[in-house]
């Protein structure tokens, strides 16, 4: 017989702490509950200017410590004095030294990690020690031509920008050869254009010295332009403004395609497409134009069409009958572009440089530029070669710290750098020896760099021939072919990137730990410079990325603040953390607060991310006013002790260390290491497809050799972390080296599974027949892609390489599609996905010996109300990082490999998902109410994928952050024998079809606390002392204008009346809509602070028969005010900060929405 029962949801969790417990288990879920400061966030802590106080500063790391942060990471930048802050501080000056020493001293008492930028400002690594020959070089070069047969005395052009002295322009080489075919050095100028759109604009390109730039907006027709010249030509290159000034800042995915077509024998013949390779946010230094090259046509007449879905901006279009190689520049790392490996254009040799004819005339060259030479007949092309310093400075740093960014090819210049600052500062005696404990270099924003002084050397070195002969190449030359110039500068790209990761990162990481320093760096390599995306993340103790909010400035979301390289790095290199700046922002609205960010946390948790380091807090020297100013202006996040929420922010922080304390735990899982080639790319597109339910890491050919080996038919790395299967995409492994392929090989032939078509040739000049044959080499690339994949004119396989499989099929690669072909390749191979049914929600696994851990953040428009299927057994339990409270999970279905759990969460919800190793069955699979299914872990998963309809990037305008009711709450069945009820109605639990429970309830309602409510605002702020209200409603709508802008904390206070009959069962208090953060006090007494929704909480222990007194104090941010104080003259204002919102903005909602209510529950006893 069933019976009512009134034994509370808080009594059942007290039963259930008291159960057996694993003694791990006990020891993580005490962490979880109460998090260890050392799975706590950390924060940057800007210093801005030379407004900075001593006093001041001690307020504010106490203010850092007191918000549950585990330390600071500190900068020093530009800025001009606030009001009344005197002295101004100046940087390495002997009071700023004892401003470092008196924030060590602080930051000990305080128990605060101390971490420095390692350089004045955020970027990167410079300062007025770097001497000009110690700075970033580039190699540059200036041509001249002379007709030879006969002496010629010559003045070589100086190849050099600019003449300032900082430039220290050296020599390196002076190379002379045949001047190729319609190599004029001049570029084509058409007698007349004819387009679509404006002509006359086209026209100005070539007639005016500064013309305005042509703007193109994609429309239903694209824009084409004709050009007309006197006589026949070729039209084989052309030069475009680089990528980011091109498409106005959509360089990450700019979805552009050029057409040349040629009028030949009385019709347009179509003659060549060219995409636009995505850039990144620094392509944008006018010397480095984009380079666009297209077969031989010889013509009159010439139509460029411009297909686009972004709008394009071209300040000149420069046309040539000159050959060069393809986007040279960015092949030449001059720039980060994305590589074209479509076939190269086919065009006259003549138009090319033979190898064999290049003179080198470097030791004819005189001082001052002067040379003589006795040219054989012909017309002759001479280059002379230099490098210069790039100009480029450590940014935005005070003046008097402001100076060149070091020599990143060279340990020399990471040597002179370190002693420069860091290491100033921590030597024996130096104001943070002792105290300092960490070293970061944070965003690479120097550009790039191609020269150092040992670049020769160096290069003959790692790629085992001389560089010399080469240099044509690298002007934009083709020398011998197409396909051989771009092998040379493939290994040139590879040179570089070999450079930076040892010379510069792991040189400083050296230096870094010699004092004892742990070294945290974010992305740069592959995302802003060229190099191996992964591979100088292994100097990091800290690999860390970064992420914004709402979104990034530039166009492009994770494309252009990518997290999968970091992660993927992490992994692979033995990273237990994995950081990130957190919350970046441009153009604040002082509108910020911690629900507001929480989904942007949680997602990039689901990413791989296990530590946040927030973004920002901003020493204020005055402390006498609010909120005070971020960064000085308008970026960054607010995360200041002036913030109205700042009280609150332990409840963030807390959720921020639950989370990486759990993400911390064990080993990441993902099936699938995606290779990235040889060819020293761009980063992948982020959007790539993947299938949807697994994971995959990034594989560079570094790890490939050194890191991953083969276990038990796994890859494994030598911490442990395993995948399944090696994927070979098609179009980023069209080119692998002869060493990757014997590579592969080992680690097929002992077990492992790889899956990708064979390549069609080698990246590399080392594997060309010469220079094979120059070493001796018996097997070549061909053999190698034989003894894999056999007949490689079979277009699919499954073929067995000693222990292992290689699996190949013409329809893997990147597109959707493809994407799916790719999985049925993984279930064919027993490899299912990880999880299912998660549509929009994002998810992450860890494991650990006794547990599977999974994290999983909903959508943050809809949230996430479905089963979700996971490849884990055992028995299931829920971790709430929001409260630290963990509960059994008694409603699922299990099978011998998965475990199928109905799941319900708000709109940007989160929560754990832990399997532990013990074995029990599901108390119930179903849940019913009245005619409706309300739980039923036995209906389908849906694997959909994705909808995006609310995407998590954002554009300019968007809504940051919807409101979306949450789901009611749901019927739960407690343990074995309870289920907690909230409406009335007939019920039923059933398990695998067999009836547990048929019970009918009744008498259960929602109660709406309706007052009579008062509003209590606090004292100096020229508001009502108190406002009696009808009813809850936010201050904001108001007709007294101080209490509308009031930003703050105000106390709403009514009546709750509680009658007997509901002591002893659940009660639930409501608050509805909060705007934004809430805390709630029964009778005098904290019950409770609320951040995010819903906005709910159990009150059955804090209430009495009869009436309470419900108090709940709601907090807004400055937004408001800030507007108010805007409309007033300055002597009036009750705020100070830079760049407030304008007066004219409209006021947020502020206060207490409803509707307040407390649901009545029961607890039916089975």
């Amino acid at each position: 017989m069933n019976r009512i029962s009134a034994i509370t949801c808080l009594s059942l969790l007290v039963i259930a702490s008291l159960l057996p417990q694993p003694v791990l288990g006990q020891a993580l879920e005490s962490q979880f509950k109460s998090p260890p400061q050392s799975v706590h966030p950390e924060t940057w802590f800007h210093l801005i200017g030379g407004n900075v106080n001593k006093s001041a500063l001690t307020t504010d790391l106490e203010a850092v410590a007191k918000a549950g942060f585990q330390g600071i990471q500190l900068f020093h930048g530009k800025g001009s004095p606030w009001p009344e802050v005197s002295p101004q501080i100046e940087t390495l000056s002997a009071p700023w030294d004892d401003m470092i020493s008196h924030v060590g001293d602080e930051t000990t008492r305080l128990g605060l990690r101390f971490t420095m930028q390692n350089c004045p400002g955020w970027a990167m690594s410079g300062g007025p020690w770097i001497t000009p020959d110690k700075a970033m070089r580039h190699l540059i070069s200036s041509r001249t031509t002379v007709q030879g047969g006969q002496p010629v005395s010559l003045q070589l052009a100086r190849p050099q920008p600019s003449d300032e002295p900082w430039r220290d322009y050296r020599d390196v080489a002076v190379i002379a050869f045949p001047t190729p075919l319609d190599d004029s050095g001049e570029d084509l100028k058409p007698i007349a254009v004819d387009s679509n759109r404006d002509a006359s604009g086209w026209m100005a390109l070539w007639k005016q010295a500064s013309p305005k730039p042509v703007t193109i907006d994609p429309g239903e027709d694209p824009t084409w332009l004709e050009l007309s010249f006197a006589e026949p030509t070729h039209l084989r290159s052309i030069e475009l403004p680089p990528v980011e000034l091109l498409m106005k800042r959509r360089n990450f995915d700019p979805a552009t395609r050029i057409e040349l077509d040629a009028f030949v024998e009385g019709q347009w013949q179509a003659v060549a497409k060219r995409d636009i390779p995505r850039g990144n946010w620094q392509d944008r230094q006018p010397e480095h134009p984009l380079v666009l090259a297209f077969p031989d046509t010889r013509s009159t007449r010439f139509r460029l069409t411009f297909v686009s879905q972004h709008p394009l901006e071209l300040s000149y279009l420069r046309l040539f009958a000159t050959a060069r190689i393809h986007d040279w520049r960015g092949q030449a790392g001059y720039a980060l572009r994305s590589l074209d490996r479509s076939a190269p254009p086919v065009q006259d040799p003549a138009s090319w440089i033979a190898s064999d004819s290049i003179v080198d005339l470097s030791e004819r060259l005189q001082a001052g530029g002067q040379m003589r030479w006795n040219a054989p007949p012909g017309d002759w092309t001479i280059l002379r070669f230099g490098h210069v310093n790039t100009g480029v400075k450590n940014k935005p740093a005070p003046p008097e710290a402001t100076g060149f960014e070091c020599d990143k090819l060279s340990t020399a210049g990471a040597d002179q750098h370190f002693a420069g600052y860091i290491g100033r500062i921590t030597a024996a005696g130096g104001p943070a020896d002792g105290q300092l404990k960490g070293m970061l270099i944070d965003s690479w924003e120097c550009y790039t760099q191609t020269w150092t002084p040992s670049m020769e050397r160096e290069f003959a070195a790692r790629c085992g021939y001389e560089l010399r002969s080469w240099f044509p190449t690298l002007a934009g030359y083709v020398v011998e072919d197409h396909e051989t110039s771009e092998r040379f500068l493939r290994d040139w790209r590879k040179t570089i990137s070999d450079m930076l990761v040892q010379n510069y990162f792991g040189r400083l990481a050296e230096l870094a730990r010699q004092r004892g320093l742990r070294l945290s760096f974010e992305t740069a390599l592959g995302d802003v410079s060229p190099g191996d995306i992964l591979e100088y993340f292994k100097s990091a103790d800290t690999p860390m990325c970064e992420f914004w909010q709402p979104n990034d400035p530039h166009q492009g979301g994770l494309e252009t603040k990518p997290i999968l390289p970091a992660v993927s790095a992490a992994h692979l290199y033995g990273k237990q953390t994995i950081a990130a700046e957190a919350f970046t922002n441009i153009g604040l609205r002082w509108d910020e607060h911690p629900y507001r960010l929480k989904h942007m946390a949680d997602r990039h948790f689901t990413y791989g991310i296990n530590h946040l380091i927030f973004h920002t807090y901003t020493h204020n020297p005055r402390t006498d006013v609010v909120p005070g100013t971020s960064f000085g202006g308008r970026i960054g996040t607010p995360f200041l002790r002036g913030q109205t929420w700042w009280q609150q922010m332990p409840r963030f922080t807390d959720y921020i260390a639950r989370c990486e304390l759990m993400l911390r735990q064990g080993n990441p899982v993902a099936s699938v290491l995606r290779y990235l080639g040889d060819d020293v790319d761009h980063k992948p597109r982020q959007d790539a497809p993947f299938p949807i339910g697994y994971k995959q890491d990034y594989l560079n050919a570094d790890a490939l050799h050194h890191r991953i080996s083969v276990r038990e038919g796994e890859l494994v790395s030598p911490e442990g972390i395993r995948w399944r299967v090696i994927w070979l995409p098609t179009e980023e492994c069209k080119r692998l080296t002869t060493a990757t392929l014997k590579r592969l090989h080992e680690l097929i032939s002992q077990g492992a599974i790889v899956i990708g078509n064979p390549p069609e040739s080698s990246p590399t000049l080392r594997d060309a027949s010469p220079l094979r044959d120059a070493e001796g080499k018996q097997d070549d690339f061909d053999s190698w892609v034989r003894r894999l994949w056999g007949d490689a004119n079979a277009k699919t396989g499954d073929r067995t390489v000693g222990a292992g499989r290689l699996l190949w099929s013409p329809q893997i690669g990147s597109t959707q599609n493809e994407a799916a072909s790719f999985q049925e390749l993984l279930l064919r191979l027993e490899i299912p996905p990880d999880v299912l049914g998660t549509l929009d929600a994002t998810w992450c696994h860890r494991q650990t010996e006794t547990s599977e851990i999974y994290f999983l953040a909903a959508n943050r428009a809809r949230g996430l109300d479905r089963n979700v299927q996971f490849s884990a057994v055992g028995r299931p339990e829920w971790w709430d990082p929001m409260t630290g409270e963990t509960t059994k999970i008694e409603v699922y279905q299990q099978t011998s490999s998965h475990t199928t759990i109905p799941l319900h969460l708000p709109a940007a919800g989160s929560l754990f998902v832990v399997f532990q190793n013990s074995k029990k069955q599901p108390v119930a699979t179903r849940i019913e109410h009245d005619d409706d299914v309300v739980v039923d872990a036995k209906t389908p998963v849906d694997s959909s994928p994705p909808t995006n309809e609310f995407p998590f990037g954002l554009q300019p305008g968007d809504e940051l952050q919807p409101w979306v009711d949450p789901p009611s709450p749901q019927p739960r069945v407690l343990d074995e024998h309870h289920l907690l009820v909230w409406e009335d109605g007939q019920y039923r639990v059933v398990c695998d079809d067999k009836p547990l429970l048929t019970t009918k309830v009744s008498g259960l309602r929602v109660r709406e606390v309706a007052g009579p409510w008062k509003l209590d605002f606090p004292a100096g702020w020229d508001t009502p002392t108190q406002v009696a209200i009808e009813g809850v409603k936010p201050w904001s709508t108001l007709d007294d204008p101080t209490a509308r802008a009031f930003s703050g904390s105000a106390m709403y206070r009514a009546p709750l009346n509680v009658e007997a009959s509901e002591l002893g069962r659940p009660l639930q208090l409501d608050l509805g809509q909060v705007h934004v953060i809430a805390e709630v006090s029964i009778n005098g007494k904290q019950v409770g602070t609320l951040w995010a929704p819903p906005f709910r909480m159990d009150i059955a222990a804090h209430v009495h028969e009869g009436e309470n007194v419900l108090q709940v104090t709601v907090t807004n941010p400055w937004h408001n005010r800030l507007v108010f104080d805007a409309n007033l003259p300055a002597e009036e204002r009750k705020t100070w900060t830079y760049q407030a919102p304008d007066k004219n903005a409209s006021l947020l909602p502020a206060g207490l929405s409803g509707p307040v209510v407390v649901r009545v529950g029961q607890v039916v006893e089975f």
